[in-house]
């Protein structure tokens, strides 16, 4: 006995103009699609050279070359000017450390011209291009050689210090307390200087490589604060010199070629009077202005 069956039914294909319609829409969102991803491309690009454009960056270039050129011609020695120190000119020690004046400045840009300059950039500038720069501009402002005294036995100088003097600066808090320092010998013959300052901003640390320079007999010091990979450069270090240093090894009178640095180093937080009233001629005798000395004991 045959069983009949009913044949399957299939699905009738959709109307001429359906299948029409479903290709035009698949095609309308393939060009929509294609059409977002060529404007997101070109914002990028657009944004890009937004970014990069030189005319964007022409008035805060232009105000930092102004405003360099204005400072080194401030610094630059006046024609005819005496090679020798002199007495001290009036106003001399309102002479203010500029780079220090520079990076002060950058938070009170118009936020337009900070916004150019990631965070990134901008610390690169003042950490390592401000140095370089004052670096450049300290040796042109340099006065005559330091007198240096003949020779300093390092084994003696190393140890533990106290900053009971030093020049100061109209930006810089005056410590609480002598700042102590620590000349530090390495295998390599070098030095590590560590100081610690506390101030009202609280309690910061420093480090540094010093390096007696060849053939001056431990009085004349290269000291660098910068990373190990750039000390290579010979912008990367600066000079001080051993302007004086006393028999029993319990101060010592520093200062550098540019005239501004001068410190005045005790073994004990305090130092008398009549120290004091040496050192201070000392550093008017070569140069220095005297007049900004500051001790803090």
């Amino acid at each position: 006995m045959t069983q009949s069956s009913t044949p399957p039914t299939t699905a009738p294909w959709p109307a001429e103009a359906d299948l029409d319609a479903q290709i035009q829409r698949v095609e309308q969102r393939l060009i929509d699609r294609e059409a977002r991803l060529r404007h997101g491309a070109a914002g990028l690009a657009r944004d890009a050279r937004r970014a990069l454009r030189p005319r964007r960056l022409v008035m805060p270039v232009a105000s930092a070359m102004f405003g360099l050129a204005a400072l080194l011609s401030l610094r630059r020695r006046p024609r005819g000017a005496p090679a020798s120190p002199g007495p001290e000119a009036p106003g001399a020690g309102l002479r203010l450390p500029w780079t220090q004046l520079v990076g002060m400045a950058w938070p009170l840009l118009p936020a337009r011209w900070r916004d150019r300059m990631g965070p990134a950039a901008a610390t690169s500038l003042l950490t390592l291009g401000l140095p370089l720069i004052e670096q450049l501009a300290g040796s042109r402002a340099s006065g005559p050689p330091l007198a240096a005294v003949p020779a300093v036995d390092l084994a003696r100088v190393t140890g533990r210090w106290f900053l009971v003097g030093e020049l100061g600066s109209p930006l810089q808090p005056p410590a609480t307390e002598p700042p102590e320092l620590g000349l530090l010998p390495r295998d390599d013959g070098q030095f590590e200087l560590l100081m610690r300052r506390i101030d009202p901003r609280g309690t910061h640390g420093s480090e540094a490589r010093v390096e007696p320079l060849p053939g001056s007999q431990g009085a004349r010091w290269r000291v660098s604060h910068w990373p190990q990979a750039l000390h290579g450069l010979s912008w990367a270090w600066h000079e001080l010199a051993v302007l004086e240093a006393d028999d029993a090894g319990e101060a010592l009178l520093l200062g550098s070629p540019s005239r501004d640095i001068l410190w005045l180093l005790s073994r004990r937080p305090e130092l008398d009077e009549a120290r004091r009233a040496a050192a201070v001629q000392i550093a008017r005798d070569q140069g220095f202005e005297a007049r900004r000395l500051r001790f803090f004991a």
